[in-house]
């Protein structure tokens, strides 16, 4: 087969001498099949999603529409997803401090406005690393959160946390070595003057998830997490835009690889 300009912008086939009906198109069996965007097309839109560029920014500086932006940030935020799945997010280690908090994303404030469902996301911070975790879940029963917590601090952990019934019982969670355990009590101290027990670093991973949001302008709810998970991912593989933008490369191919 011959490799064939398509006629469409810098699209490339490869086509049969002899039955020219018959091509074969370079993305066939890749993550951009079936996409009717140029080469060039495509990079633009991981290069503005690598920098966070404002959907309505993108479509400026494109001339691609609205709905195809909206489309593709969703499948780039598919691929984080999906690299979460494969490898799991753990954070901690044997005498390391992990700071463990619970908040809620959807709300109302002041009690006005739309009625939205409530969404408790629980999350935890690496005190020395920075990096950390989030979880939408069900409700906060201590069940819930130690399930949570084991799938994501490493057995031997200093977990710090506030003194929320819920969390009473992780010294005894069946992992070894044991987590150990320390309480703040807010009403008191921002920090234990005795055990040095604080939540400092979480509350303020917690106020970076939430300017991410108001950044959006809001957020579906049905996408929040997908969203959640695109936060994450970019604390763990883009913190830089260049980093997001090679890493996000790198991730498709993972889950495409080549034929």
């Amino acid at each position: 087969m011959t490799l064939v300009k398509t006629g469409r912008g810098d699209e490339q086939c490869f086509r049969c001498p002899a039955h020219k009906g018959e091509k074969i198109f370079l993305t066939k069996d890749t993550f951009f099949e079936n996409s009717k965007l140029t080469y060039r097309n495509i990079v633009e839109l991981l290069l503005s999603w690598s920098f966070k560029e404002l959907i309505v920014n993108t479509v400026s500086l494109t001339g691609i529409s609205e709905k195809t932006v909206i489309q593709w940030y969703a499948y780039f935020r598919d691929v984080c997803s999906h690299k979460l799945v494969e490898v799991p997010i753990l954070i901690g280690g044997v005498g390391q401090h992990v700071e463990i908090d619970e908040s809620l994303i959807s709300k109302r404030k002041n009690n006005v406005g739309r009625v939205v469902q409530q969404r408790w996301v629980f999350g935890g911070v690496d005190r020395a690393t920075g990096r950390g975790f989030l979880e939408l879940v069900p409700d906060r029963t201590a069940a819930t959160l130690e399930t949570c917590i084991q799938r994501h601090i490493a057995p031997g952990s200093i977990i710090n946390s506030d003194g929320f019934a819920s969390y009473q019982n992780i010294v005894n969670i069946p992992v070894l070595p044991r987590f150990q355990h320390i309480v703040v009590i807010h009403d008191q101290n921002f920090v234990d003057p005795i055990t040095g027990a604080c939540t400092n670093k979480v509350e303020n991973f917690w106020k970076n998830t939430k300017r991410h949001f108001k950044s959006m302008s809001g957020t579906n709810e049905g996408m929040l997490p997908s969203h959640l998970d695109e936060f994450m991912w970019r604390g763990q593989y883009g913190k830089i835009p260049m980093d997001a933008f090679n890493n996000i490369i790198d991730h498709i191919q993972q889950w495409y690889p080549a034929p």
